[in-house]
């Protein structure tokens, strides 16, 4: 890793660059014009040698080998953690800056934008990616903790099959497809059939809920309480979608607390004709507000949708931003 380059215009690699994440990844690092020396985009053999577009340029998918990392200093892990775990199994050595978007449950530090301390962030390291809902929730607990106490609070997340890679989106997708021809679904991503269905997918959503909570210990610390996390599984393609309920120790009215929102949660509250919805979401990398009410019972309830991939992505982006402007850089 080039120090006076990382500044500049560091090179870049993407691990799982065909992945949903990993053209998202693409797409953002374009749209907000990290200046980029060098792009390498990283695959499975099944993969490589792949034609994908960057900026104008047509860049040739590569096999993922340490010998691929070579010369590189900002390595974005976006494949599926099937394949993050091959790797770390074959003994091959992460690059010194690594941002894992992976979500395989690696040790690492957690960083949040806008809400983690910029300082944790260092010119190498391991740091991890927080889950797009730990970055949604955070961000919604954080700001109304910070305004108005919050005493307790749930959520409830609906998942969409894109947070299953690929594989997820192509089932959905063939579910749908096979039911409106009246033929048999195929269930190997899911546990049953999805399409036009919820599924509480009971072994993979709590392995999500525990990693919300556990990112947002250390995102948020015990400042905030630890919120209840219901996780389901909802047949669409993207976004997620949360209801979230809230105790709090102030009593804003709904205006209020959405004001709050708007001005440090990173929220938009445009609404049209059936928005906000997990299709009107994609493509932003902000919350989009609901329904927000004081209910009878004394807890404030909220709706929202984010796009998951974007949101990831966006904060992965941002996260090395702030490692190329780090002040240890001119150590």
């Amino acid at each position: 890793m080039n120090a006076q380059r990382l500044r500049k215009s560091p090179n870049v690699a993407i691990v799982g660059s065909t992945s949903l994440l990993g053209k998202e990844l693409q797409d953002v690092l374009e749209t907000r014009g990290l200046p980029v020396g060098r792009l390498t985009l990283l695959e499975t053999e099944e993969y490589a040698g792949l034609l994908q577009e960057f900026a104008g340029d047509i860049q040739i998918t590569q096999v993922i080998s340490p010998k691929a990392f070579n010369d590189i200093d900002i390595a974005f892990f976006a494949c599926s953690p099937q394949i993050m775990n091959s790797y770390i199994t074959s003994g091959a050595k992460f690059p010194d800056l690594t941002i894992d978007l992976t979500q395989a449950g690696l040790s690492g530090s957690v960083y949040l934008h806008g809400i983690s301390d910029p300082l944790v962030l260092r010119p190498s390291g391991y740091f991890v990616n927080p889950h797009p809902a730990a970055i949604v929730i955070g961000r919604i607990l954080s700001t109304l903790h910070n305004a108005f106490a919050v005493q307790s609070a749930a959520v409830t997340l609906l998942e969409p099959a894109s947070e299953r890679g690929n594989a997820g989106v192509d089932e959905l997708q063939e579910q749908t497809v096979s039911l409106l021809n009246f033929q048999q679904v195929e269930k190997k991503t899911f546990a049953g059939q999805l399409a036009f269905n919820i599924l509480p997918e009971e072994e993979a959503s709590a392995r999500t809920e525990a990693r919300i909570l556990e990112q947002l210990d250390q995102v948020l610390g015990r400042t905030v309480p630890k919120p209840t996390i219901m996780a389901m599984q909802a047949p669409v393609f993207h976004s997620h979608v949360y209801a979230l309920a809230a105790n709090l120790l102030g009593t804003p009215s709904a205006e209020e607390l959405v004001k709050q929102l708007e001005r440090g949660a990173n929220v938009a509250t445009s609404k049209g004709a059936g928005e906000p919805s997990p299709v009107t979401a994609i493509g932003s990398d902000k919350i989009h507000l609901g329904r927000v009410r004081f209910t009878e019972s004394g807890l404030y309830a909220l709706s929202a949708v984010a796009d998951n991939l974007r949101i990831a992505a966006s904060n992965a982006v941002q996260m090395a931003e702030h490692i190329m402007l780090a002040p240890a850089l001119d150590a």
